[in-house]
């Protein structure tokens, strides 16, 4: 039995998927390939072993199109592997640890999934239009073409009037990339198949790929007793420089980025406040990779981290 299945997002760069593919040898990988992407591209992508090729979405930031491709993702993992957990991932990402290292650790956390989530409102989602904490996010119907934003100089169209979210929904802020228990990701789709009005508030909310999953999972009323806690660790190492999305890594980071792979897991979900000086816990993969900037990096990931 696999421990572990990969859902892998891409849409570019097959000379870093290849290393990305190799990386995870041993492990069922599903990529979701964006329909804008080569048939050059997709071709080379996958040609790697145990690589299975998802129905091609057209998926674009902030839009419902990459929560179905996820969600597409889990599905085929779950009826085609018996994995215990789903690691959901990037074509720029890369384990920083050995497979049966990552196997062994997964497997350490029993029914738990690994779901950096906090909160809404959150302070880093503020902006200078919205200052709610990214309440905005979900209490305004966004306009939509084919599950992506419609946007008009560069910002997203919305009905100008608040709505009113499903009572039961505890809004949580999280990332696109996270660890299901099997347990949590059938959870998660019966739930979504009983309840359309939860997908269609998530089709019409902005960036739903950076909260929708989680608010869900972590919604008692939804889903009992096995909701999500509060979960400030995040086992991906990633780095910004003053902007919304990680940078490139380089070789300059491999320090930080070794001392975060040799820490020890802590209890990652946690019942209270945000902690002031948060545990150092183990990172298990990392982003964002480039085959352009990161060769000399990953090689050396590969020689002195993972051997």
């Amino acid at each position: 039995m696999s421990e572990i299945a990969a859902v892998v997002l891409a849409h570019a760069d097959p000379d870093h998927f290849a290393r990305l593919a190799g990386a995870l040898d041993g492990l069922p990988v599903f990529l979701h390939c964006d329909t804008k992407a080569s048939d050059e591209v997709v071709g080379r992508m996958r040609a790697h072993r145990d690589v299975y090729l998802l129905p091609r979405r057209d998926t674009r930031l902030g839009g419902w199109s990459l929560v179905a491709a996820e969600l597409s993702g889990v599905e085929a993992a779950l009826q085609r592997t018996s994995a215990g957990h789903i690691a959901v991932m990037s074509g720029a990402d890369y384990p920083l640890l050995s497979t049966a290292e990552i196997v062994a650790e997964v497997g350490s956390w029993g029914d738990r999934s690994f779901i950096y989530n906090r909160p809404i409102p959150y302070a880093q989602w503020n902006n200078d239009r919205h200052p709610d904490g990214g309440l905005w996010r979900t209490r305004y119907r966004f306009l939509h073409w084919r599950d992506n934003p419609v946007a008009l100089a560069g910002r997203p169209l919305r009905c100008p009037f608040p709505r009113r979210g499903p009572a039961d929904l505890t809004l949580r802020a999280s990332s696109h990339w996270k660890i299901y228990s099997r347990a949590d990701a059938y959870l998660l789709l019966r739930v979504l198949e009983a309840r359309p009005d939860l997908v269609s508030f998530g089709r019409s909310s902005f960036i739903p790929e950076e909260s929708f999953v989680a608010s869900v999972l972590a919604s008692e009323a939804i889903v009992g007793a096995s909701a999500l806690r509060v979960c400030y660790g995040n086992p991906w190492f990633y780095r910004f420089s003053g902007q919304d999305h990680p940078r490139w890594l380089e070789l300059r980071d491999f320090p930080e980025m070794a001392d975060g792979q040799r820490a020890h897991l802590f209890d990652f979900a946690v019942p209270d406040d945000e902690p002031r000086a948060l545990p150092q816990h183990r990172k298990l993969f990392a982003r964002k990779f480039s085959s352009r900037m990161s060769s000399e990096l990953v090689d050396k990931v590969d020689h002195e981290l993972r051997r």
